[in-house]
């Protein structure tokens, strides 16, 4: 009887924990996607431009993710030139979804939604440069993880228009 006991409160702890860990794991399972791989686009001075992005909530319940971008310490550029991005520069972004304009998202249980990312250029800028832009996304549910992608900005002085 003891035995059986036993044997029947380990195979709960066990369960238990391995059960927290799938729904944790079910819950953080997001996506962000560039559409059709069109991660590299120019921009100029008088002339911003959009990323296509699609964020997939693949979890089982509805999550808001909050958007942010930062200036990525990676390489950027094309791969012959392997440029590096600038600390501080004057690029702006801004986050369109669902046709607002908006730094964070509602996204239901198994949908994906596409989102537009609009960077525009200021004036204090280094143009006919590359620029690393990181975008990126933290779900409420879930902020230990973040998904995230690199985008690159070609900035032209716009002279070749």
């Amino acid at each position: 009887m003891q035995k059986t006991t036993l044997l029947s409160f380990i195979f709960i702890l066990v369960f238990s924990v391995f059960g927290a860990e799938f729904s944790i794991a079910q819950v953080c399972n997001s996506e962000m996607r560039v559409v059709k791989n069109r991660d590299s686009r120019s921009a100029t001075l008088n002339d911003a431009t959009i990323f296509q992005i699609e964020i997939q909530n693949n979890s089982s319940k509805a999550q808001i993710y909050t958007f942010n971008s930062s200036i990525s310490d990676q390489k950027c550029g094309t791969p012959a030139t392997g440029l590096r991005s600038a600390s501080k520069v004057d690029l702006n972004v801004s986050v369109r979804g669902n046709n607002l304009r908006s730094n964070s998202l509602s996204v239901a249980p198994g949908a994906t939604v596409p989102i537009q990312v609009e960077v525009s250029v200021g004036p204090n800028i280094k143009f006919n440069s590359w620029y690393c832009i990181e975008f990126s996304a933290v779900s409420d549910l879930c902020s230990s993880k973040q998904i995230s992608k690199n985008l690159k900005l070609y900035v032209s002085d716009g002279s070749d228009n």
